[in-house]
């Protein structure tokens, strides 16, 4: 991958010149700000994901070289509960809050206490800057972009199926399923339980939902639309697909790694899943050739529709931190040198521009349609900065009433019942 030469340059001279780093002081006044002037050393915390590729001893090794060239000692923190998500505002409530937070954006209860980022001269060239901001103030940076409106799919299978073009519109995609159901496919669309089949069916839905409503978060902020508007036409699919027997209750049972496996093996026609599933698919090579292609739209629309997609690596800087300098440093660090950048993509695949995919034939399919994208969009998943909704827990209730559709509610219930929640739950 490619970072420009002089912001290397720089990077390394301020590490190696003097042990006083002086970073330019964040801007004043409003929360979230603090002063990032003052020595790099000491020891800092940071709470990161910790998953099978995400592992303790990959995290050590990426602040390994950022604790060599500062004498910084990281230490790396799981989660205390269940994900970080949970955990960070737990530890900001027990007042030992980490001093750097990975995976997690601001939230409206958070933000206050995340370090204003905004006058960092590096910041402007992270990706995905400004459709993160909140009111045009950085307080999360990213190491890239991971694509979420992916469709994989079985080459053989579609073959075998007699489908020679991959579907764009939602006619056009409900005709492959049936032909892979009719053809003995197992499972012509899979989805899976816990946290997927939420994300999974948002994915589906990104390109169509904002063609349909740009900034949807914004229009139902602002009261101009309803979540359940927003995704009724979304169950009203799935809901056809259940009762076609494309997708079943026992795969909403089964779990995202055993519906990998399904796909690898080659009982599965089509898995929705973002760009991280290509490194899954590099480790664990199926026998078929594996096709991308993005979600349908209404035939009237132009194809493809915008690509959901998030901020690989978020980080972000506790403004209580007693190590404010080292903090940033170390976010600064991650976020832009070349080396640590490499190591980040191959701990779990991102796009970012100038980024050399070409010796991962997976990826390359993913960055093929990040490339076709007319723009990326930030998924109902994560509605973050000025297109945050104003509840919390959107992901997990969307989850919780989507899996309804497999156990017989109907899409106008399973709508009204969000936006009942939406309007209980929202603050003003």
């Amino acid at each position: 991958m490619s970072v420009p030469s002089r912001r290397r340059a720089a990077w390394l001279t301020a590490l190696t010149a003097v042990p006083l780093l002086a970073l330019t002081a964040c801007s004043s006044g409003g929360s979230g700000s603090a002063s990032t002037d003052g020595e790099v050393g000491g020891e800092l915390r940071m709470l990161v994901n910790i998953t099978d590729n995400l592992t303790q001893d990959k995290w050590d090794a990426l602040v390994a070289p950022f604790e060599e060239k500062t004498g910084v000692d990281v230490k790396i923190e799981g989660p205390t509960g269940q994900s970080v998500a949970e955990s960070f505002p737990s530890l900001l409530a027990a007042g030992t809050a980490p001093d750097v937070i990975e995976s997690i954006f601001p939230t409206a209860d958070t933000a206050p206490e995340i370090l204003d980022l905004t006058d960092q001269p590096w910041v402007a060239d992270t990706p995905m800057v400004d459709t993160y901001s909140t009111d045009g103030m950085t307080n999360v940076v990213g190491v890239g972009t991971q694509a979420q409106s992916v469709l994989y799919y079985n080459k053989d299978l579609f073959a075998a199926a007699g489908i020679t073009e991959t579907p764009t519109t939602w006619d056009e995609f409900d005709a492959a399923l049936k032909a892979l159901a009719d053809s003995g496919v197992k499972t012509p669309i899979a989805f899976a339980g816990d946290w997927a089949t939420g994300v999974q069916s948002q994915q589906i839905w990104h390109p169509q939902q904002n063609l349909t409503t740009p900034e949807w978060q914004a229009a139902v902020a602002a009261g101009d639309s309803s979540l359940g508007e927003q995704f009724e036409p979304l169950f009203e699919h799935i809901t056809d697909w259940v009762d076609a027997r494309y997708s079943t209750a026992d795969d909403v049972a089964t779990d995202s790694g055993t519906q990998e496996a399904n796909f690898i093996a080659g009982t599965v026609g089509i898995y929705p899943m973002g760009s991280w599933f290509t490194t899954t698919l590099k480790n664990s090579p199926p026998e078929f050739e594996v096709g991308v292609f993005s979600p349908p739209v209404d035939e009237s629309a132009d194809y493809p529709g915008p690509m959901g997609a998030t901020l690989a690596f978020p980080y972000m800087v506790w403004n209580g931190s007693k190590n404010v300098a080292s903090a940033t440093a170390l976010v600064e660090y991650l976020a832009t040198d070349p080396d640590a950048i490499a190591l980040q993509a191959e701990m779990d695949s991102f796009s970012r521009p100038g980024m050399d995919v070409s010796t991962d034939e997976y990826a390359s399919l993913v960055q093929g349609l990040v490339d076709e994208a007319p723009s990326l969009v930030v998924p109902g998943n994560q509605t973050v900065g000025d297109l945050a909704l104003p509840v919390a827990g959107f992901n997990a209730k969307f989850t919780e009433l989507v899996q309804g559709l497999w156990q017989g509610k109907t899409p106008a219930e399973t709508a009204d019942a969000l936006s009942a929640w939406y309007d209980a739950e929202k603050t003003e």
